[in-house]
C-alpha cells in the first residue's frame, strides 16, 4: 500500500482530465511543485470539487502513481479562505488576483519536485497580508512588486544588492515595511524585469 503524503498547498493551475477529472498543479509546502490527478473532481457530487479551486489554498493529501501524485483528499486552510484569497486585495477576482497573478510566476519558474518551505511561506505571508490589510491601490501595486522581488531572491535569481537591503532585512508584510519601500518600486521593477529577462523563462 502506498503511503499518503498530507501537506499544506495551494493549486496554482488545473485542466481538465477526461470526462470527469482534472490535473491541479499544486505548490506544496513539503513536496514542492506537485501534479496531481483527481479523478472524479468535476462531478457535482464529489465532495472534494469545492477545495480545489484554482488559486485556493488547502491541505492537500496524495498517493504517489506511475507518472503522477493522486488526490486522495483536500481541506480548506482554517487561516485562508479560498473564496477571499481568489478575489484578492481589492476585491479583485480571478485571474487579476494577487494570487492569481503569483500563481502564474510560479508556474513559469518552478520545475519538479523539491520542497521550498521558505518559498511557500513568503507566498502565504503575503498573500495573506494582501487579502486583509485594506490598502490602497499604490499600497497593493508595492505589496505585488515587493512579493515577487522576494520570491525571485528565494529562488536565486536576485542576489544581495544594498539598493534593496529594505526589502530584505525581514520575512514579514507589515504597512510600515510598504510604506517604506513604495518610493521604490520603479527601481523594484527594474529589478525583477531584469532577472526574469536573465533567467530566459
Amino acid at each position: 500500500m502506498h503511503p499518503i503524503h498530507t501537506t499544506p498547498g495551494f493549486i496554482i493551475a488545473s485542466r481538465p482530465y477526461g470526462e470527469t477529472g482534472k490535473i491541479l498543479s499544486i505548490f506544496t509546502r513539503d513536496i514542492g511543485l506537485v501534479g496531481a490527478v483527481a479523478q472524479g473532481i468535476r462531478l457535482e457530487k464529489s465532495k472534494l470539487r469545492y477545495h480545489t479551486q484554482d488559486y485556493s489554498f488547502g491541505t492537500f493529501s496524495f498517493v504517489r502513481g506511475r507518472e503522477l501524485w493522486r488526490l486522495t483528499d483536500a481541506r480548506d486552510q482554517k487561516c485562508f479562505t479560498p473564496a477571499r484569497l481568489r478575489q484578492g486585495y481589492g476585491g479583485q477576482a480571478g485571474e487579476n488576483s494577487l494570487l492569481a497573478k503569483v500563481s502564474v510566476l510560479l508556474k513559469r519558474l518552478l520545475h519538479g519536485e523539491e520542497a521550498h518551505p521558505e518559498l511557500f511561506d513568503c507566498v502565504g505571508a503575503g498573500i495573506t497580508f494582501g487579502s486583509q490589510a485594506g490598502l490602497t491601490g499604490d499600497q497593493e501595486s508595492t505589496l505585488e512588486s515587493l512579493l515577487v522581488l522576494r520570491i525571485l531572491r528565494l529562488l536565486g535569481y536576485i542576489g544581495d544588492n544594498k539598493e534593496m537591503k529594505e526589502c530584505f532585512k525581514n520575512n514579514h508584510f507589515d504597512i510600515e515595511l510598504i510604506d517604506m519601500v513604495m518610493n521604490k518600486r520603479s527601481v523594484i521593477n527594474q529589478h525583477i524585469n531584469k532577472a526574469l529577462r536573465e533567467s530566459h523563462l
